[in-house]
């Protein structure tokens, strides 16, 4: 399992990658509702640093998964907005001019657009057959288990 979360190496099916992605919700938002019954806590500063824990091992079902399609990592690249304008916004702490306010609402959806057709393309876009450039067919180990 450790293997599965925290090594970007190999490859996964659709099935594994939006299953894991699903999980990785739902305890988010288990938190976040855990968070909220309990009002002298800091929310979303916890919640930020429990993204932060999250980020690898969502990294690595990223990878693994444009593995199984048979591209490298270096489409994540198309995310690097999306991460930017988050760390962006925690570092100004709440306190963002309008102007500032009004670009990074446009480069968050533009973001949020990016982020969200590259995680549909992956849950459904079929991998490649057979053996590849990074590793066996996880279809084949599926059927074979």
């Amino acid at each position: 399992m450790l293997q599965f979360l925290l090594s970007p190496k190999g490859r996964i099916s659709g099935t594994q990658f939006f299953s894991g992605i699903a999980i990785a919700m739902l305890v988010m938002v288990v938190i976040g509702f855990a968070l909220g019954t309990v009002p002298s806590l800091d929310g979303p500063m916890i919640l930020s640093l429990c993204w932060l824990l999250l980020a690898w091992p969502l990294t690595c079902l990223l990878i693994k998964r444009l593995h199984d399609t048979g591209r490298g990592a270096r489409w994540l690249w198309g995310l690097a907005p999306q991460a930017i304008l988050a760390v962006l916004s925690l570092a100004m702490g709440g306190f963002i001019p309008v102007i500032m306010l009004w670009l990074m609402t446009l480069l968050g959806v533009l973001a949020n657009l990016a982020c969200w057709s590259l995680l549909f393309f992956l849950v459904l876009k079929p991998g490649d057959e057979g053996e590849n450039a990074y590793g066996p067919d996880p279809h084949l180990k599926d059927q074979a288990a």
